[in-house]
């Protein structure tokens, strides 16, 4: 499976009772969200909306997710991702205003994790990979 296709009904369908991993993609700015989850199936919700029934492993509670435009989203409307986790970066720099400054992240495909935190930062990075 890509790293990054989509939590869509029909897959969710094709895994009821298997464990999935999920994921989603994330701006320099947010916090990072990954799980895996056991299906147990898909159910409508009181709003005419597809919702996710699991069992949580680790990470968020799909149970919240509802299905928008045959696409999966988190409860604040986020999309959801399946597939193995992509490489998780930690960058530590220090901005103008001389505070130290923390942020965890997922480097674009094709992108050196370092020059794509520098890019956001502007400021000289340390960059490692923690996951």
């Amino acid at each position: 499976m890509s790293q990054e296709q989509l939590l869509t009904a029909d897959y969710i369908d094709s895994q009821i009772g298997n464990v999935i991993e999920y994921y989603i993609r994330w701006d320099f700015e947010e916090d990072p969200f990954f799980g895996k989850a056991r299906i147990k199936g898909l159910v409508d919700d009181d709003y005419g909306k597809l919702k996710i029934i699991c069992d949580v492993i680790e990470g968020s509670d799909l149970e919240m997710a509802y299905e928008e435009e045959e696409v999966f989203m988190y409860s604040d409307n986020r999309p959801i991702y399946a597939g193995t986790l992509p490489e998780i970066y930690s960058a530590n720099w220090i901005s103008t205003d001389g505070k130290k400054k923390k942020q965890i992240f997922i480097s674009p495909p094709n992108e050196n994790a370092k020059d794509f935190a520098i890019s956001q930062t502007n400021s000289k990075v340390v960059v490692k990979r923690i996951y």
